[in-house]
């Protein structure tokens, strides 16, 4: 009976046409794997050759030859000592892309074309400006924008995963508008100048009247008034703030940290800046009153500022030795947290 239905069943197979499906024997192919950065040579002459374009595009800005007149980005850098850091952001920006270097290669070229618009927008914004459209804070901010559209047009919007902070770092670099800074330094000016005269009015025999931003000191033992003491632009504390934010922020991205830490060191730089330059205005007072005005004005103005930097820093400095000796997190937990961290961006990496 079994021999009779396999008969059947052939016969039947054969007289529709039907054959029995046949396994195929095409190679089976990986799925595409996304273009990887790569920095071989020919990734390293279009790199020499995008930088000399777009120096040459913001050669107004960046125009470093003396003999032929500053760019007006690298005047204010050399000419303004709120802005004297300026030459050194580019250099530590290029630091920070360093240190991620293995994560920014491991990233695949996606989506590059969405920095083309970018690119586009930010030539825009620095060509109103050249015209007379935008004030001159939007050449700067143009460039930087530029800069961003180039990084993704070439690399692809995923390494702005790695790279937002070293592109964000460089605004450390540009000038805020003249406006916007005077409406900064003025309120510190005035504090300082009032933190100066409480301390000043602690002080046996002298007398003092603050008129806005300028200190009357007067002798109350000999009836001798001193010559007054203006707190100026440059005791503002702009200087040192900008400095010690930008050494800050360096500092809380490195290397890892939690996040609180990051948060502390950033939110820690401004009250401390603060607190060394109504230091500051108040050393310098008490040297123009009983010992001589001149150290309150040229070098020894100048060094008591640098003073006070070091200070500022060494203060930030500790916080962040604090943080990293004295709060000591669980070692399981952080190895848990690291693991996680490297699996999530070999994850996004694929």
């Amino acid at each position: 009976m079994s021999e009779a239905s396999g008969l059947t069943s052939s016969v039947a197979m054969t007289s529709t046409g039907a054959s029995p499906p046949e396994r195929s024997t095409a190679p089976h192919l990986p799925p595409p794997q996304d273009e990887r950065i790569t920095f071989d040579r020919a990734a390293q002459v279009k790199a020499a050759l995008v930088a000399a374009a777009f120096f040459a595009v913001f050669w107004d800005q960046l125009d470093f030859n003396p003999a032929g007149g500053l760019g007006a980005l690298v005047f204010r850098w050399v000419n303004e000592g709120d802005w004297n850091h300026g030459p050194i952001i580019p250099l530590f920006s290029a630091y920070l892309v360093y240190l991620r270097w293995d994560q920014i290669r491991a990233c695949p070229v996606n989506r590059a074309w969405l920095g083309l618009p970018i690119m586009l927008a930010g030539l825009g914004l620095y060509e109103c400006s050249l015209c007379g459209l935008l004030y001159g804070y939007a050449q700067p901010l143009g460039m930087l924008i530029c800069l961003l559209g180039i990084v993704i047009f070439l690399c692809g919007l995923p390494v702005m995963r790695y790279a937002w902070l070293p592109w964000m770092y460089l605004f450390f670099a540009i000038p805020i508008p003249k406006r916007q800074y005077f409406m900064l330094t003025d309120p510190l000016q005035r504090l300082a100048a009032t933190v100066a005269c409480g301390v000043l009015d602690l002080l046996p025999g002298v007398e003092i009247e603050r008129v806005g931003t300028v200190i009357h000191p007067f002798l109350t033992s000999t009836g001798v008034a001193l010559p007054p003491l203006s707190v100026t632009d440059a005791c503002s504390g702009m200087r040192s703030t900008m400095v010690l934010c930008a050494l800050g922020v360096a500092v809380a991205f490195m290397a890892w940290r939690p996040w609180w830490q990051r948060v502390i060191l950033i939110g820690s730089c401004v009250p401390i800046a603060t607190f060394c330059n109504f230091l500051r205005v108040t050393i310098t007072s008490i040297l123009h009153i009983y010992v001589d005005p001149k150290y309150a004005t040229g070098t020894y103005h100048i060094a008591l500022g640098l003073v006070m930097i070091v200070l500022a820093t060494a203060m930030f400095l500790g916080i962040g030795w604090v943080l990293n000796n004295i709060v000591v997190e669980d070692s399981a937990e952080a190895e848990d947290s690291e693991r996680a961290a490297a699996a999530n961006e070999q994850e996004q990496a694929r």
